[in-house]
This record gives C-alpha cells, structure tokens and sequence, in this order.
C-alpha cells in the first residue's frame, strides 16, 4: 500500500473539523489529511475542489495553498491535501481573545493578508474562485504561515457555486440571487475582493463584521447594514484600515491589487518606524 492511501477510516485520525460538505481526517505518520466527501456533495462540491486543486497543481501553486497529493484509492470521494498544524485562523483568533492572550502583531497580520491576497489572485488565475472566504478557511501551519483552503464551493469558469460566503462576508446587492433557494450562487471577482476585506477586518478585530448581529442570529439585519453600506467603522483600526474600505467599497478591479496595496502600506508602516 502506499503511504498516500489507508485500508479504511478507522485508520484515519479525526480532526475537530466537519463541515457541510466533507470531514477532514489526518492521516497518522504523515503531513496529510484526507478531505472525505460526503456522499450528497461528490457530484457538486467535492467535483468543483477536485478540478482546482488539479488546475492549481498543473501551475506550481505557491506554498499559500495547501499542497494536493491526489485522491486516496481507497476512499474516491476524498482528497489528499496537505495538513496544517496549527488549526484555521478563526479559531486562533478566538482562541487569543478568549484567554486574553496577546494579538497577533502588526507584521503577522500583514503577512497573513499578504499570503491570504496571494493565493486568491494565483486561484483567480487558475479560473477559480473561491465563494467562501472566511478566516475559518485560511489555515496555519507550524510557522504561522496562512494557507487558503477548502475550495468545496468554488466557481470554476464563472460556473455558479453551490456554497456561499458567511453573512458578514457577503456582498449583497440589489436584484441578486443569494443562492438559498437552491438555483446556486454567481461568485464574480467583485464578491471575492468584497469577503477579502471582511477577512482582513477579522484578522485586525479579532472578529467578523457585524458580530453583535452575528450573535443575535439577525441575518437579514447583516444584509440591510451591506445594502445600505454601513460598514463598520474603520477610522479606529491600527493598520489595514483604508485597504479594507477599499476593497468593501470595491476600488480593487483583481485580487493582485489588493495584494500589492497590502505589500505598499506595509513596507510604508516599516519605513516610518
């Protein structure tokens, strides 16, 4: 047998991590986990992550997306990626603000949005956008290292997607389907860039847009404040301030834009020190 396959799912160890769409198992020995679909997504979801992580491995995908070592013959329906120690951000995030512990630095931060930019703007190359970007999809590893992940809902080729951003990640606009009446969810470019400033804003906050919406399960109240555009207030964040209301008042025309102007405040902050 080889060491990328096991006989069966006993010999898997169980990560904290199921989603709505598969359940992630570490393979023990290895650096690799095993992305197991379930059986209602593998003609949908677990067929949209198959094709970019095979688009992204055809085109020496930078070390921002976690490596793709092909599918277990044992288990069709999943993918053998590579594993990311230290968890996903969302979790690291909450995990800072529960125990009180330290934030993240200034240059932890950029880094993560940095390599965060990267990886969408080499998917956005590839064909492939994302649909749900999230802290909880960007993943850490040893080094605290981001890894954009779990591209189950990706619209490959402008193809519609059968996930969908978090509420808070969401760029409503008047007329649109928002994918809950089962017809899919059109992903462009714009919604990308719009999730990526979300993504930056929880990485500085601690914490998603919206939150206290969040907590009270008032979803259509995230929708009306996007809408209307009463974003959160920005003027208060320490770094990533105006390249956030960029990117949620939608100034960036491709992710590279984004990445670039993350990198120019960046060397700038370090310039004036």
């Amino acid at each position: 047998m080889s060491e990328s396959t096991l006989s069966s799912k006993s010999s898997f160890e169980l990560l904290d991590d199921r989603g709505y769409t598969a359940t992630v198992y570490r393979i023990p020995g290895t650096k690799k986990v095993c992305k197991i679909s379930l059986e209602k997504c593998q003609h949908t979801n677990f067929l949209a992550e198959k094709i970019a992580y095979e688009r992204f491995a055809a085109r020496k995908p930078p070390s921002t997306i976690p490596r793709y070592y092909g599918i277990d013959e044992n288990h069709p329906g999943g993918l053998l990626l590579e594993y990311a120690e230290k968890g996903n951000l969302r979790d690291y995030l909450f995990l800072c603000n529960m125990i009180e512990q330290s934030p993240p630095s200034p240059e932890l931060i950029y880094r993560w949005a940095r390599q965060a930019a990267e990886a969408l703007s080499f998917a956005h190359s590839c064909g492939v956008l994302h649909a749900d970007i999230h802290c909880s999809n960007f993943l850490l590893d040893s080094n605290y290292d981001l890894k954009v992940a779990d591209f189950a809902g990706a619209s490959i080729d402008g193809s519609k997607s059968w996930s969908c951003y978090r509420y808070s990640h969401r760029l409503f606009e008047p007329g649109d389907n928002d994918g809950t009446k089962g017809k899919g969810m059109k992903i462009t470019v714009r919604s990308e860039i719009f999730a990526m400033g979300s993504a930056m804003y929880a990485m500085v906050q601690g914490h998603d847009p919206f939150v206290e919406l969040e907590y009270a399960n008032d979803w259509e109240g995230v929708k009306r404040r996007i809408l209307e555009k009463e974003m959160p207030d920005i003027s208060c964040l320490p770094i990533l301030g105006d390249v956030i209301r960029r990117c949620w008042d939608l100034e960036y025309a491709i992710m590279e834009e984004v990445l670039d102007a993350i990198e120019l405040e960046r060397c700038s902050s370090w310039s004036h020190l």
